[in-house]
């Protein structure tokens, strides 16, 4: 597992920096849907900064949403009690 992260990082790494090179332009960026021409609130900056920040979002929040889900399961095998952790061998001697 850690030698596919040494593989993937890098080429993530430099795909992010060719799409950084590859699209400096800027673009207006609008939060309102309901006034292309002229948004009420828009941002100008370069695209790749754009897709960047989408991508550093993303990836928190879906790192917010497994460290929640490992709270719970945590939560919840601390709540089962002992005997449930164990292996089925083991849960048959505590039986008897």
């Amino acid at each position: 597992m850690k030698l596919l992260r040494w593989i993937l990082l890098p080429l993530i790494a430099v795909l992010a920096m060719a799409l950084a090179v590859a699209n400096r332009s800027y673009v207006t960026f609008g939060f309102d849907p309901f006034d292309v021409e002229t948004p009420a609130l828009a941002i100008d900056a370069p695209l790749f900064l754009i897709v960047l920040v989408s991508m550093l979002i993303g990836i928190l929040a879906g790192g917010a949403g497994a460290w929640a889900q490992a709270r719970r399961k945590a939560a919840r095998h601390k709540a089962s009690g002992p005997a449930e952790g164990r292996l089925p061998a083991l849960r048959q001697i505590d039986q008897d």
